[in-house]
Parts: C-alpha cells; sequence; structure tokens
C-alpha cells in the first residue's frame, strides 16, 4: 500500500514538472519594473537602453540628468527608475499665493538714443510627426508574425528573400547599431522625431553607422540567410502596430 501511494506521489511530481513551461516574463528583455539601474556597456547609446527596457528615451534622459548628444560611458549607472519624472517643463506651484513686493522704479537718464530690444530666446520646436509622411515596408515579403503584445510580439517578422537590402521604413537619424540587445541579433535604430522610433533587427550585415542621417532610398542592411526580418515602431516608448503607419 505504501510503495502504491510513493507510485501515486512520484508519477504526479513527473508530470507536474514535464508541463511547466519557463515564465513568458523571463524571455527577452529584462523587465524594467524589476530592475533599477542599468550599468552602461560597451556600445549602448540612451536609445538602445529605453529600447531594453521599454522605457521613454526622453524621460531617461530627464531621469539622468542627460543633455543632447547624450553621451554615455562605460561603466556609468544610470537609474531607470521614472517614477516623478515628467516632460511637462512648466514649473510647479505649491498651491499657495505668493505676493510679491512691488519694485520702486529707478531714475531713468534720457540720453536720447534708445538701445535695440535683445530678442528673447525661444525653446526649439520639437520635431512632430507629420501625416504626410509616407511609411513603407523596409523589405518585400509576407508578415509571417504579427504585431502581438500580449504574445511579448511588440512588433512584426517578415519573410523576404536571402540577401535582400534593408531600408528604411521613413526618414531619419541613426541612433544604434550593434547587437546588443539580446533576442535581436544585428539590429539598427533609427530615431523619425522626438516620439517615433523604428528597429529593425535578425540582419545579417549593419550597413550605417551610429548619427548618420539616412532617407527611406537608403540601404541600412543586409538580410540574413533566413531571409527574415524583426520590424517595430515604437511612440514615446510603446510599441505600436506598424500597420498602423506602414499602409
Amino acid at each position: 500500500m505504501l510503495k502504491a501511494l510513493l507510485g501515486i506521489l512520484l508519477l504526479l511530481t513527473v508530470t507536474a514538472c514535464s508541463n511547466y513551461a519557463a515564465p513568458v516574463s523571463t524571455l527577452g528583455q529584462p523587465p524594467s519594473n524589476r530592475i533599477t539601474n542599468h550599468q552602461v556597456g560597451t556600445g549602448d547609446t540612451l536609445y538602445s537602453i529605453a529600447w531594453r527596457y521599454d522605457l521613454n528615451f526622453r524621460l531617461l534622459a530627464r531621469a539622468n540628468n542627460l543633455t543632447e548628444p547624450f553621451s554615455l560611458r562605460p561603466g556609468q549607472r544610470l537609474t531607470l527608475d521614472m517614477r516623478g519624472v515628467s516632460l511637462d517643463d512648466r514649473p510647479r506651484t505649491s498651491g499657495r499665493t505668493v505676493v510679491k513686493a512691488a519694485k520702486i522704479p529707478s531714475t531713468v537718464v534720457n540720453t536720447g538714443a534708445q538701445k535695440a530690444p535683445i530678442p528673447l530666446k525661444t525653446k526649439p520646436k520639437p520635431v512632430v510627426y507629420s501625416k504626410n509622411w509616407q511609411w513603407k515596408w523596409p523589405i518585400q515579403g509576407k508578415t509571417v508574425e504579427s504585431f502581438s503584445p500580449a504574445d511579448l510580439r511588440k512588433g512584426v517578422t517578415i519573410k523576404g528573400v536571402n540577401g535582400s537590402m534593408v531600408r528604411p521604413a521613413a526618414p531619419g537619424i541613426v541612433v544604434y547599431a550593434g547587437d546588443g540587445l539580446r533576442g535581436y541579433g544585428n539590429l539598427v535604430i533609427i530615431k523619425h522625431s522626438e516620439i517615433l522610433l523604428s528597429a529593425y533587427g535578425h540582419n545579417e550585415k549593419i550597413m550605417v553607422k551610429e548619427g548618420q542621417n539616412v532617407k527611406q532610398t537608403e540601404i541600412i542592411a543586409k538580410l540574413g540567410a533566413k531571409g527574415t526580418m524583426y520590424f517595430e515602431i515604437r511612440k514615446d516608448g510603446y510599441p505600436v502596430n506598424p500597420t498602423v503607419y506602414v499602409k
């Protein structure tokens, strides 16, 4: 009887182990809500770090007091804690009314000549996405994996022809070119505006450099032997369905 019970318990244990799958959250990039800082490695850029942890690169820069061109050094630690960080430049008030003392005008001597007013320095307008842009697919082919964030598919996988040349979906500047992001292979990230970025992964060869301005007609990478390419678009740090932009 005892042997029979032990056998049943052993069978249940084996069955439970065989049905266990690794948590989906452990696959791909580490979730940002579990990690509070990142140590900069060789080849890292602010954009690749923000991409790794699903963060808005502007918020990440502000949280770490970084200004363009967002220069980083290996070994530098960046906080990933975005609590209390905002892109709103308006000064915050405490809700109390502060009465300032009136200034007493000083005596002005009129010399007859008036100086030209000094023009105010205005903050340059941020680049805003234009609906007039004609987004294009980076390669010709068939979508074999569609956009599905619930299944951790933050972009689409396109099946093309081995050796095809990859072109940017829209004009922009290359902000990352390398293989430092796990799961993406040889990856190119392009900044199109202050809110829109796109990524092109699993390439055989990268053919652009960081800081390079690219047009839609330029080649940025070469497709690998498998003939598949991963394509992703992010808006304000969040993945969006590429078909919203590429028709």
